[in-house]
């Protein structure tokens, strides 16, 4: 079976379309300029069926979308309506303008200058070149500061460059945008899924996801609940740089919790949850966990004293704390119905923590 028969011609600009569509109503503008150029290239692709208008837009798809989307790649996110984004807009409806009106003795010599007219190359092998640079702008980005989308047009942005290969035939090229139009749909549902359910700080499901797994919740089952010692107070003395280090040292030993899953409360509260079986084993996991937090040195780098003088300010030495927290576990039993109550039990327990001195796990 031919790639024709796997990817109908209207499946790349129509995966491409609905991916434009979620990423403009989850507002992730980088993406919505990407995929803006990849529907508006795909269909140009899918629509022409004379020879001649095929051979226009292939060579439209070389000449224009690479720039676009290296462009795309490299600008900073930024409201959609922001001028540069408008620019890059601009400048794909001019692409778009010539790609249909240039008369036929000016395409020749616009086919010859881009998209690297000089260069000894073909202009399909030059056009895959940008394009794979765009994408390692993105995977790029994404590693720096961990960004799931960045990752996402990593990899659609791939699948465009090697539809502009110069050794692919035509099926293949629409085959391969709709492969980029099938990653773009997972990566927009994919970071916004992250956006939603995932705390961006420590890495763990947040609130929302708690609360829906709580309301799901039946038979065995404990609840514990944890917060940071002192946590006002450090964030005080050292910083809120330094608290949010502290927080990602202690969402990582959550996370190794024995049988439980960890999940971000707010604040400096997380909560563990243990399901079935597991919860019989829940006070033992909760005070290992206790003490890998108490084992744990943070790295951070200190406040400058008062005492230093004004061109030392800016210097600021590393140097490592020691964090403690206290746990409150629940379980449920026959006189709590509700998982709501079983974490209220286990917010009351986690006071009583509190109070017998912090830095250990009071059961109820």
């Amino acid at each position: 079976m031919t790639a024709t028969g796997f990817w109908p011609p209207l499946a790349a600009p129509l995966l491409n379309g609905i991916a434009l569509l979620l990423a403009l109503g989850f507002h992730r503008n980088r993406a919505v300029l990407v995929l803006t150029i990849l529907t508006i290239a795909s269909f140009a692709l899918a629509a022409m069926t004379v020879p001649e208008q095929i051979e226009r837009g292939a060579d439209a798809a070389r000449m224009f979308a690479p720039w676009l989307l290296l462009a795309a790649a490299a600008l900073p996110e930024r409201s959609l309506l922001a001028r540069r984004n408008l620019l890059l807009l601009l400048l794909l409806a001019i692409a778009t303008w010539l790609t249909l009106s240039a008369p036929a003795h000016l395409w020749p010599g616009l086919r010859g200058a881009l998209p690297l007219g000089a260069l000894p190359w073909s202009a399909g092998a030059v056009a895959a070149g940008l394009t794979f640079l765009a994408a390692g702008l993105c995977v790029l980005r994404w590693v720096l500061i961990g960004a799931p989308m960045e990752a996402g047009l990593g990899i659609v942005l791939t699948c465009a460059g090697c539809a502009l290969l110069p050794v692919l035939h035509l099926d293949m090229v629409r085959a391969a945008l709709a492969l980029a139009g099938l990653c773009s749909l997972g990566a927009v549902l994919y970071a916004s899924y992250r956006m939603a359910f995932v705390d961006a700080l420590s890495g763990l499901p947040n609130r929302r996801a708690l609360d829906e797994t709580l309301a799901r919740l039946s038979g065995e089952y404990a609840i514990a609940m944890v917060d940071i010692d002192h946590f006002k107070q450090f964030n005080d003395t050292h910083g809120h740089d330094a608290g949010d280090r502290v927080l990602q040292v202690v969402a990582q030993q959550l996370r190794r919790t024995h049988n439980g899953r960890a999940f971000r409360y707010g604040g400096e509260e997380f909560c563990l949850l243990f399901t079935g079986a597991r919860a019989r084993e829940a006070a033992k996991a909760c005070e290992e966990s206790r003490a890998r937090i108490e084992a744990s040195r943070v790295r951070i780098r200190s406040a400058p004293g008062k005492q230093r003088r004004k061109s030392d300010n800016a210097r600021k030495d590393l140097i490592e704390v020691k964090v403690t927290a206290s746990i409150g576990l629940a379980t449920r039993d026959g006189s709590t119905r509700y998982a709501s109550e079983v974490l209220k039990l286990a917010d009351q327990a986690l006071y009583k923590a509190k109070a017998k001195g912090r830095n250990r796990v009071f059961a109820r």
